[in-house]
This record gives structure tokens, sequence and C-alpha cells, in this order.
């Protein structure tokens, strides 16, 4: 009975009646004490004060309120009808003595306090009768503004069983904020979280540093507890809304870095008003380029890529853009000059991010000549005509695979790079390479691959318990491409601060752990061996190339090296054999003559290597 009345909304009559009879009660409290009768003369002066009060409420909107949902704000409402009802009934009964004066305010003080009183009562039986077992226990990570309108609005869904606040903060900690304590990540919580069968935690803030992201992480992952990030209130609906807006935590949340500096008036001076080509413009890299160009308002972005329905997605996508920049969607391949040609020709391209690229490893270990046509006749493709046309800037996307590279694929980047390097000691157009690591979420990555083996079920499938990559988010990369783009001279080799190096098993344990599942318990790992060219460890420098400090933090500048007029021959021929049909052993033997650091692993071209 008491969950239908509390959980339904009832006629403003309940509210009327009961205030009447609180009032009533104040005025009956009254009489106990010697010289009421100064206030209260006659019988019919009760129901006169009260009609008077219900009136006086209703005029302030304190009517408006549900009971079980009262606040401050409410009871403030109250509290102006009774005041206005004090001045009224002491105007009706003459009120001119310190006597008169001091009953009224005992009065106001009566009934106050009752109407407040079974208005918290209410809220307190609502919430009391109204809990289910199925709600939620729940910690909050924040106890700022933010983590108490989070906890309020938390209060209201009826879903979430608030227990805790969890902080750092010396002012806060061992406190309580509306009943709740103010707790730090130690002993005495994970005590509290076993007792209470704590299920989830929700970061409420913002302004929480990656360093304290992965401590909640460590601390929280092997408890089978999942966190959630929640968005700030103000930007939600209702109240109400705060339980569907709560955010998983992703492993990209937990590997990305805090804010990245970017050098906004460089960039906007760079790329503001200019005409930019983007090859391999559907692809992950190049599609977030894009997005990210869109800031800083150029006139043009040509978007260049032969993937069709990647290209059409891209272009849905952007057409909910709300933007000026003319957006010009170009069908074709790098690997045809004369498409490119034909490109340069319709538009006057100023600047050219190439981020064109075969990057799949198995995929191009399989057939080098795939590789070969589109990474670096691609990128031949692209410098010539662009310094044919005097582009002012060409920026090329390349990777940590083309250092000492193990596949076909990173070696056949590293020629790329050969060739930029080559190119750019002979013109006027900043030539600029950037090289990083493996990219989360990019097209290829294990991310998306694991979350897929997750969600099936498992298992998770890794090549090798040891294997460690460098990973840095979509987002994050291509700021510093275009960071890299705007601050280059021309020449360098732009590498990325990729920060420590991930396991990928640590890396699968932790997103198994984030779906609230345990790992060889839930999901199974299993191992099934280094696939043709891949390698244990990546590098990002060459045993010849050496780093220095570039004007941002998280970019470094490598020592440029001085390649030969017989590499730049050599990487010609090679191309040449691509064309001309050469099979996979031969070709893969001119890439080693261009690139003597290229030693095959776990590949049939180790053989070339003995």
């Amino acid at each position: 009975m008491f969950e239908r009345i509390f959980k339904y909304h009832y006629s403003n009559k309940f509210a009327y009646a009961l205030d009447a009879l609180c009032i009533w009660i104040a005025l009956e409290a009254l009489l106990f004490l010697n010289g009421s009768t100064l206030i209260i003369r006659t019988a019919i002066d009760k129901p006169i004060f009260i009609g008077l009060a219900l009136s006086c409420i209703t005029f302030f909107r304190g009517y408006k309120m549900v009971l079980r949902f009262t606040t401050f704000i409410d009871i403030g409402k109250i509290a102006s009808g009774l005041i206005f009802t004090i001045v009224i009934y002491a105007i009706y009964i003459k009120a001119n003595t310190r006597g008169h004066y001091n009953y009224l305010l005992l009065l106001f003080y009566f009934s106050l306090s009752l109407l407040s009183l079974y208005r918290l009562v209410i809220k307190l039986l609502y919430a009391r009768v109204t809990k289910e077992e199925k709600l939620l226990n729940t910690l909050l990570f924040g106890a700022g503004a933010n983590g108490l309108r989070t906890k309020r609005a938390l209060d209201d869904s009826n879903a979430v069983n608030v227990l805790a606040f969890i902080d750092d903060e010396p002012g806060t900690l061992g406190r309580s904020i509306e009943g709740l304590t103010v707790m730090r990540l130690d002993e005495k919580l994970e005590k509290f979280i076993e007792n209470k069968n704590v299920q989830q935690v929700i970061i409420t803030t913002e302004k929480v540093s990656q360093k304290k992201k992965n401590e909640l992480f460590q601390f929280f992952k092997n408890k089978g507890i999942k966190i959630f990030t929640v968005p700030p209130i103000d930007k939600l609906a209702s109240n109400k809304a705060i339980v569907n807006n709560l955010t998983p935590i992703k492993i990209e949340d937990l590997l990305k870095r805090d804010q990245i500096k970017i050098d906004l008036e460089k960039n906007q001076s760079q790329y503001q008003g200019k005409s930019i080509l983007v090859t391999g413009a559907a692809g992950s890299i190049g599609s977030e380029i894009v997005r990210q160009l869109l800031r800083y308002s150029p006139a043009r972005i040509i978007l260049f890529d032969q993937a069709e329905t990647p290209l059409f997605d891209l272009k849905n996508e952007l057409s909910q853009h709300q933007t000026k920049v003319e957006l010009q969607f170009y069908l074709q391949s790098v690997t045809s000059k004369t498409a490119i040609a034909q490109c340069f020709k319709d538009f006057s391209i100023d600047v050219v991010f190439h981020a064109a690229a075969y990057k799949h490893v198995f995929m191009t270990e399989a057939l080098p000549k795939a590789a070969i046509q589109n990474n670096v006749l691609g990128t031949k493709n692209v410098v010539d005509v662009a310094l044919e046309n005097n582009v002012s800037h060409l920026v090329m996307v390349s990777t940590d695979k083309a250092v000492n590279p193990s596949n076909v694929m990173g070696a056949s980047k590293r020629i790329a790079e050969i060739y930029v390097a080559g190119k750019a000691e002979q013109t006027t157009t900043q030539i600029i390479t950037t090289r990083f690591g493996n990219v989360l979420g990019s097209n290829g990555s294990v991310v998306p691959i694991f979350k897929e083996q997750i969600a099936k079920g498992g298992p998770v499938t890794i090549t090798h318990p040891e294997i460690t990559r460098y990973f840095m988010t979509i987002t994050e990369a291509c700021q510093l491409v275009l960071e890299a783009g705007a601050t280059g001279i021309g020449g360098e080799i732009y590498v990325f601060d990729m920060g420590e190096p991930v396991k990928i098993k640590d890396l699968a344990t932790s997103m198994i752990r984030l779906s609230g599942l345990i790992e060889n318990q839930d999901i199974q790992l299993v191992y099934n061996g280094l696939r043709p060219g891949e390698k244990l460890y990546e590098e990002l420098l060459t045993d010849k190339e050496n780093l220095k400090a570039s004007h941002n933090e998280l970019l470094f500048i490598a020592d440029k090296e001085t390649f030969s007029a017989q590499q730049q021959d050599d990487i010609l021929t090679l191309i040449d054999m691509a064309e001309n049909g050469k099979d996979a052993v031969t070709l893969v033997k001119k890439m080693k003559d261009i690139v003597p650091e290229y030693k095959s692993m776990n590949s049939v071209f180790e053989a070339l290597d003995q």
C-alpha cells in the first residue's frame, strides 16, 4: 500500500489536509502556553488562521511540488507563505504588544517546523519503501559540486543506491556530505566495498587526471566493479536521464594522456582559408585529420580515397556538420599518377596530408607487390605531383613499423620515408614525415578485435604473452600530425612521444575487466603464436637516428639521415619490378637491398637474411 502511495502522484488535497492538520496542532500547542489567548481569542480564529495559511502558501506556489521530492526551495516557498500569513493575521488581531509578537513568532516556528517535518518524513519513507534489491550499490568519485548534483540526481532516479563518496582532497576526507562519508582509496574502502557489496563506481568530475583514472582502475579492476563516467548534470535533459547517460570507462580512457597542448594560433594560421588534400581520407587516420581540420576553417578539403563505401559513409557523417568548408570527395587510387594530377588540376591545392597506405602486416606479407604499389608508388605519385604544383606543405603519415622493419609493410613504409627524405632536399616545399605507433580503435587495431571477441564471449586471441606495443588514441595522433604540419620547416621526421609501451596481454586483461568479466574465468585468453612478419617489440628510432626536442613536449625530431642517389634509383627499380609482375621473393630481396636493416621475422622471407 505504501509503495503505491509513494510511487504515484496524488491529488494536492492530500497535502492541503496534512498542512491543515499540522497548523491546527501548532495552534493547539500554543494553548499550553500562558498568554496564547492574545492571538487565539475566539474559536473562529483557528479556522481563519488555517484558511489564511493555506491560501498564502498556495499563492507562493507551495503546492506545485511533489511531496516525496521536497527541496529547500520548496521549504522556502512554504516559509514565505507563512510569513505573509503572520503579517495579515497580526493586522487582523491588531497586534501591538511584545506579547503579541512573541506568540506570533512561536506560531510561525511551530507551523513551519511541522510542515517541514512531515514532508521530510514522507521523503525518507518514499526512499525506504521504494528501495528494491535491484538498486545498484554505487560509489561516487568526486566530492565536489558536480558530485553532489550527481548524487541528488541518482537519488531521484530510484535506480541507484549511493553509499559514499571517494576523493583525495584533504579538506573533504573523513567528512560527511548529505549523510555520506568521503573516503579515500585505501584498505578501509576495500573493507567497505566488501561489506556493502558495491557494484559500480561513477566518476562525476571531468577534472580527473589520466594518472588518477589509471589508479582508480587498478584499485577496482580485481573486484568485479564497473567504472562509469557521467556528463555534467547541466547537459542532461532531466535528473532522471542521468542513469541512461552513464558511460562505461573504455580502454581508450585509460591509455590516452592528459590534454595535449596544441599551438592553436599557429594551426589556425597554417590551415585557415587553404585548399587541403587528404589522401586515405576514408581511413581511421585520414578521416580524423579531416574532422580536426574543420575547426581551422580551411576553404576546401579534398577527400581522396579508393574505398567507395567508407568514403560514402564519411560523406554522410560530414553532411551532418554545420560547416562552411567546401568538401570534395575524390574516388581514386594514389597508385594512379594521372588521377592525382587531375585532382591537382581540378583544385588549387596548398597543403597535402598523405595518409593513404596499406597497413595490415599479415595481408601485405602475403602480397608484397600490393604493398610496394600502394605504399611506395602511391607515396612517389603524391609527392611528385605535389612538388610539380608547388604546394607549400606536405605531411606524410608513417609508422613505427618502418623502424628496423621485420615485415613487408614496415619495409614499404621505410622505403617511402627514404624517397620523401630525398625529395625534401631538392625542393622549397616543406615536406614533413610523422612517425608514431599503434592507434587505438583504428582499422586493424587490436582494440576493436578484442571488443568483438569479448562481446561474443571469447576467447580473446593474443599472438604471444610478451608482445608489446606503443599506443595512442586517434584524436591525439591526428592532433600531433596537424601540429607537425603547422610547425615543421621541412625535411624532418617527427617522432611522437607514445608514452610507455603496453603488453597486449595486459591490454586484453584490462578490457575484459572493464566489461565486468574476469580473464580465464569468464573469457579465456588464448595464445596462437606470432604471425608472419610480426615481432615482439616495436621501435620508434633506427640505429642511426637520435632525437631532439621540439616546441611541443610530445613531438621529437629525429636527426636527418643522408641517403645515397643509388637508394633513390633502387626505389624506382623496385617500383618497376612490382609493376612488371616480378615474384614476391625477388621483390622482397630488392626491398632488403634498399633497407639493409630489414630482417624478416616469422616469415618465409627469413631465408633471404641467411
